[in-house]
């Protein structure tokens, strides 16, 4: 009841604060990918330097950062986007619902994809 007069409690500082992060994480997980797969191999990239890449453990903790990251930066930058723009509760509450959805979906195809390599 208190709450319709003074706020949520919630300013929004940790998802701003947090989505900073995510950037700068993606952006390092982002070139340290994009140099391995472009310079660092000698000749044409093929399937067997990739799988070979992907068959050490530490290539692929690196690839699950890099999804954590890429998922978190963008269904927080939706959710900031819906708190911005939404303001019925109930429509608001069903479309966070439905990115909570989305990214354990997408999370956990990722990760399917990357372990089973």
């Amino acid at each position: 009841m208190l709450a319709k007069y003074f706020g949520s409690g919630r300013s929004g500082a940790f998802d701003w604060y947090f989505q900073r992060v995510s950037g700068v994480g993606l952006l390092v997980t982002l070139f340290l990918h994009f140099f391995v797969l472009h310079y660092a191999t000698e000749g044409p990239l093929t399937y067997a330097k990739v799988m070979a890449r992907l068959s050490s453990p530490a290539w692929k903790a690196i690839d699950i950062t890099f999804l954590v990251f890429a998922i978190y930066h963008a269904m927080n930058g939706f959710k900031l986007i819906i708190d911005d723009y939404v303001h019925g509760t109930g429509l608001r509450a069903i479309l966070i619902g439905a990115l909570w959805v989305l990214a354990i979906a997408f999370l956990g195809l990722g990760l399917l994809t990357i372990v089973s390599l």
